[in-house]
């Protein structure tokens, strides 16, 4: 149990479900900032042009009445001024919920003042014709501040007060709603993010148990999503995409190894057979001699598959630094063709060049690597010539430096000759005529061409015309 606790707060899941919790909790304590500012703004807004209004209100009824308070005389009907400035101004305090405090004062003399400010006296200011709003803070008349409004306007100065608690009450009750609902949103907030990670995440679940079903043996089961136009198919996409890379590789070096140990094989069991001939009876010298020779030979064909697989293992893993100098091509080739020869004159074979007449034909390439080139190039056209044919090797200098080589063997079907840069791949026919090729020479080649950027294409037609072309 507390390891699956422990394994769920390391998950995605937990992690999604706490962000997406956090981040709504936010939300709703900046929501709740915003709505708690804007009522507190609004209601003092309201308050301050009310208390405003009623000022100049209770100004404008007792200016246009035009009665003389200072000579009062009490009679029948007022017996006070109080009670006549409060006849004057009734209909100003009676439409008017706030203005539970009020104070009128003519001439320095207060004339009017609600009863429920007792002894309580505001101060008035000597500052005429000025109309300002101020908190007024008075423990006898309420326990929260009070908003006043300060109207002075010739001889008259009148206030009119509220107190805050209504406001303030609004804005406590407000504060205490979100004590009480953050955590009940937050719990929310966590059971609704839990369940919107579950979901989102299931189909990452599936592809995790998927994943964890294919080994070597069942490289050929892809996963099921990648019609989904949305992260998760194009995860799928390409998921699948690195299996087909996978399967190809585990295919590729199962074959390698099987060519491999083919190639490695034949030599072996030709040097086991001639050391077992030589030790199993007496030899003459001249026997002895041309086991040796055969044993010889055979070694040497193993040291050239051995080279040859190390050279492009290095080649893949990107060991092999480019020394680039400046080469004459044509040297260089003619050279190449001139340890042939012999070779190609054993197999009646004839060797014709065509280089232009300017034979200053410079590239910048690896020296030893181009002569590398040209001897697969050549060694194979020799092999798999027919006998008593041509070989002609071009030198060509227009829109870029090229070499070509052309020989007449058997027709090779297009579609096999995509696979002659393959390792390893060598027609069947060339197998049951044993040239002794390991299938290796067309793909160093193609190595080294590429290292190289330089470009590499072969033709062939149905008559057996067969050319491999190099543009620097």
């Amino acid at each position: 149990m507390l390891m699956n606790l422990e394994k769920y707060f390391k998950s995605t899941r937990f992690k999604t479900t706490l962000w997406y919790s956090l981040i709504f909790l936010l939300l709703e304590i900046v929501l709740g900032t915003i709505i708690y500012v804007y009522v507190n703004q609004t209601m003092r807004n309201e308050l301050d042009l009310s208390l405003t209004k009623q000022a100049e209100s209770i100004y404008r009824f007792v200016k246009e009445s035009q009665v003389n308070l200072f000579e009062f005389e009490p009679d029948s009907v007022y017996s006070t001024p109080d009670e006549l400035v409060y006849d004057i101004i009734f209909e100003a305090l009676a439409f008017n919920p706030n203005n539970t405090f009020v104070q009128v004062s003519i001439k320095d003399k207060t004339v009017f003042r609600t009863a429920n400010l007792g002894k309580v006296v505001f101060k008035t200011s000597n500052q005429e014709n000025v109309l300002r709003l101020v908190d007024y803070k008075e423990p006898d008349l309420s326990e929260y501040p009070i908003r006043a409004a300060y109207l002075n306007k010739g001889d008259y100065k009148i206030i009119v007060a509220f107190p805050l608690e209504l406001i303030s009450k609004t804005l406590d009750n407000l504060a205490d709603l979100y004590v009480i609902i953050a955590p009940l949103f937050l719990i929310l907030s966590f059971v609704v993010g839990s369940f919107l990670s579950f979901k989102a995440l299931a189909r990452i679940d599936k592809i995790i148990k998927r994943t964890d079903e294919i080994d070597t043996f069942n490289l050929d089961t892809f996963l099921d999503g990648e019609e989904y136009d949305d992260e998760y198919g194009r995860l799928v996409k390409t998921i699948n995409k690195m299996l087909r890379r996978i399967k190809s590789s585990i295919e590729y070096m199962n074959q390698f190894t099987i060519s491999a140990s083919h190639e490695l094989k034949t030599p072996l069991t030709i040097l086991r057979g001639e050391l077992e001939l030589a030790i199993k009876s007496p030899k003459s010298k001249e026997q002895y001699l041309e086991i040796i020779q055969s044993s010889y030979e055979e070694t040497l064909r193993l040291i050239n598959i051995v080279e040859r697989l190390f050279f492009i293992t290095k080649l893949d893993n990107s060991l092999i630094k480019l020394n680039k100098t400046k080469i004459n091509l044509v040297n260089l080739v003619s050279e190449v063709v001139d340890d042939f020869k012999n070779i190609a004159e054993e197999k009646k074979i004839t060797l014709t060049q065509q280089y232009p007449e300017n034979t200053d034909l410079i590239i910048d390439a690896d020296s030893e690597m181009m002569r590398q080139v040209f001897i697969n190039l050549i060694d194979n056209a020799i092999k798999y010539s027919l006998e008593q044919s041509d070989i002609l090797i071009v030198i060509k200098d227009e829109e870029k430096i090229s070499f070509s080589i052309t020989n007449k063997s058997e027709p090779i079907p297009k579609e096999i000759i995509p696979k002659l840069f393959d390792r390893f791949y060598r027609m069947e026919t060339s197998r049951n005529r044993n040239l002794g090729g390991v299938g290796l020479g067309l793909s160093v080649v193609k190595h080294i061409i590429d290292l190289h950027k330089f470009e590499i294409k072969i033709l062939s037609d149905e008559q057996g015309l067969f050319k491999a072309e190099i543009k620097f």
